[in-house]
């Protein structure tokens, strides 16, 4: 098969295809000899000064293999693949020179980065055999890591290279075993490593504390850190790094700190473990004051990409995208800012914080594109709403990028058309997602229940809830929202009491859509005790809370009551949101004097809102107070505020998606339009519900 391989992927026609060859300078040649022109070389690479190495590469008279290996060598500790396969190739083409174990070994991690490399893989490896590498332990182990990562999934092509290789050492066996904690296979990974013939080496113990740690292992990873220990090993940076990781998954922070703090010296993975830990066990903060730590440190290494991506994390988690960026410009001056797993980081923190444009830019500037960098990407649209360039990159993935749909796709785009309102689109998601099998995926059927209640097909969310088995809290949740939304309040709290029933543990987005009903339905009094049994259950409400409660009690005209809920809402979590809330169930009440309190608190929180003002005069006109209106919107004219106009949109019957701003008389069918809003107005009315216009 791999023979057949090599003919399938001629390694000619792939370097052709993958950039020309190389063009080197003859002007300002070293005058060294060749051996110190490669010390000087390694010395750069070293120092991760690439830039400068590359320059020194491309004047270099004479090649040999030692030259050609380093350089490949920066670019792959550099996350760039892409440039250490091209060198690769225009190495082949040097016919005084041959593919020795070190170089195929540094060609085939490149290779396994992501799946775009794959197929050069598959020809390396066939190149391999013919060159008859395969005996050398290099190359074997890249071989069990390359197969390990194009199949992550699927141990076995890693494990049958591992049993075809003529000799194993303490190198093979490290990597077989990891091909095995890739897959997720970890409990055959400690078997496997119980029963290794040859003696553990750092490397060995570090993976299968690894093992341990996805596992949930502690107290075998305890005993793996005795053995460790006895062995002399555990202080070394490997295995250290592997025990911060093991007790900070156990949630046994203080050990990981002691374990780091006591390390005799420190590398850059070893504070690349410290600063994952604090930003996945919610200390942001203390992310970025070690990565300041690491800075300050230069004898324990740069920052690498996984470095930037963990402090980038932390800076997504605080919502901080100002230092984000500082780090940003780091990353990039450093070479790492195109590194998948950075872009990806940076990416979700420019969603996060709203800066659509600024992730877009991160996206396309990603050296090598992978599932999750396309996975953030669409995400980050479907955040913003922008349904229409979700989709468009979604197909540019599968088209272009050759990724198939996942969950984390089909979730986003289901997202992205809820946002807006697009339920032909969302049918679109729902039938791939039937198509690839993932319509019973838990994330992809929470999202379908709520695209399906947001688009008005409550009905079909109801169906698409009927058929997960079991369904979690998220699913539940998305029902009792939907049910929420669309007015059906006693539904709502019926699903709800069924959750309870069945021993299934709400969480507070559950309870804001409970309130939610209770709001829509005037249901206040259940509204105060689903508050208080919330509070029971170790919940503390948030200002969403806060906010539909001043909502439900202001639309009951308990005007009095809903202030004195703002009021007492805790130090740093009460907003304009709620004072706005509270200011508009006073325009619908005509209820001026609170009304006028409220507009103040919401003006001194967010100076620069012109929708409060526009509330304040319209409540001021609804009492006949024309001076106070007539002041109000002077003010807004004296510092050039201007309400936002508001604008909507529909999904015609071919798909495509008309915008109507408010008010406006421009489109083509706009009489048309009135007139039916006329009708539904009208049937509203007829029925006893008051549609705002």
């Amino acid at each position: 098969m791999l023979r057949r391989a090599y003919h399938r992927f001629p390694l000619a026609r792939i370097a052709a295809e993958f950039s020309p060859l190389l063009l080197f300078s003859t002007e300002h040649l070293p005058s060294s000899s060749p051996f110190e022109a490669n010390t000087h070389l390694k010395h750069l690479v070293k120092a991760n000064r690439l830039a400068d190495a590359r320059q020194l590469f491309d004047q270099m008279h004479h090649r040999d293999e030692i030259s050609w290996t380093t350089i490949i060598s920066g670019y792959i500790a550099a996350s760039n693949p892409n440039e250490a396969l091209s060198l690769f190739y225009s190495f082949l083409t040097d016919t005084s020179l041959s593919p020795d174990s070190f170089i195929l070994s540094l060609a085939l991690k490149a290779c396994a980065f992501n799946s775009s490399f794959h197929p050069h893989g598959h020809a390396i490896h066939a190149l391999t055999l013919k060159s008859g590498a395969l005996h050398s332990v290099f190359v074997g182990s890249s071989l069990l890591d390359f197969h390990s990562r194009a199949t992550p999934n699927d141990p076995s092509a890693a494990l049958k290279v591992f049993e075809e290789m003529p000799q194993r050492n303490v190198v093979t066996w490290t990597s077989a075993i990891a091909a095995l904690v890739r897959a997720g296979k970890c409990r055959d990974a400690l078997l496997a490593f119980a029963s290794m013939p040859v003696p553990y080496d750092s490397h060995t113990y570090a993976i299968a504390l690894k093992a341990c740690a996805d596992a949930g292992f502690l107290l075998t990873g305890r005993e793996i850190h005795a053995g460790a220990l006895k062995d002399g090993q555990s202080n070394i940076s490997f295995v250290a790094n592997a025990l911060v990781t093991l007790y900070s998954k156990s949630h046994h922070l203080f050990p990981a700190l002691t374990i780091f703090e006591a390390m005799q010296t420190r590398d850059v993975a070893s504070w690349t473990t410290l600063i994952s830990t604090y930003s996945q066990t919610g200390r942001p903060s203390d992310a970025v004051a070690a990565f300041l730590r690491l800075l300050a440190h230069p004898k324990d290494g740069n920052p690498n990409d996984y470095t930037y991506a963990a402090t980038i994390s932390a800076c997504s988690t605080l919502a901080d995208a100002t230092l984000g960026s500082q780090i940003h410009a780091h990353a990039a001056r450093s070479g790492f800012a195109s590194a998948s797993s950075v872009s990806n980081a940076l990416v979700t923190m420019y969603a996060r914080a709203g800066l659509l444009p600024a992730a877009v830019a991160a996206f396309r500037e990603t050296t090598a594109k992978d599932l999750v960098s396309w996975s953030a990407v669409i995400a980050a649209h479907a955040q913003e709403g922008r349904a229409a360039e979700s989709f468009s990159l979604f197909d540019e993935m599968r088209c272009h990028g050759g990724f198939p749909a996942t969950e984390i796709t089909l979730a986003s785009l289901l997202s992205a058309s809820a946002s807006a309102a697009v339920l032909d689109a969302g049918r679109q998601t729902h039938a791939l997602a039937l198509a690839v099998g993932l319509e019973s995926d838990p994330m992809v059927t929470s999202a379908l229940i709520a695209m399906y209640g947001k688009c008005g097909g409550i009905d079909q969310a109801a169906a698409v809830f009927a058929c997960v088995r079991p369904a979690d809290t998220i699913s539940w949740t998305a029902m009792i929202t939907g049910y929420a939304e669309h007015g059906r309040s006693a539904d709502a709290i019926q699903l709800f009491d069924v959750m309870r029933e069945r021993n299934i543990k709400p969480d507070g987005v559950t309870y804001l859509g409970v309130l939610t009903a209770c709001s829509h339905g005037g249901m206040v009094e259940s509204g105060l005790r689903y508050l208080d049994a919330m509070r029971e259950e170790g919940m503390e409400a948030e200002k969403e809370h806060y906010g539909c409660l001043v909502d439900m009690l202001g639309r009951a005209g308990r005007l009095k009551e809903a202030e004195g809920i703002v009021e007492r809402i805790p130090a740093g979590m009460a907003d304009e949101v709620a004072w706005t809330a509270l200011l508009r169930a006073c325009e619908v009440k005509g209820e001026a004097v609170v009304g006028r309190k409220a507009a103040g608190r919401a003006v001194e929180m967010d100076p620069g809102c012109a929708g409060v003002r526009v509330v304040m005069a319209n409540l001021y006109a609804k009492g006949r107070r024309w001076r106070e209106a007539a002041r109000v919107r002077k003010e807004m004219r004296e510092k050039g505020m201007r309400k936002e106009v508001g604008w909507s949109w529909v999904a015609g019957n071919g798909g495509e998606v008309e915008v109507f701003v408010a008010a406006g008389r421009e489109h083509a069918r706009a009489n048309e339009v009135y007139e039916m809003i006329g009708l539904v107005d009208f049937g509203a009315r007829m029925v006893g519900r008051e549609v705002e216009l």
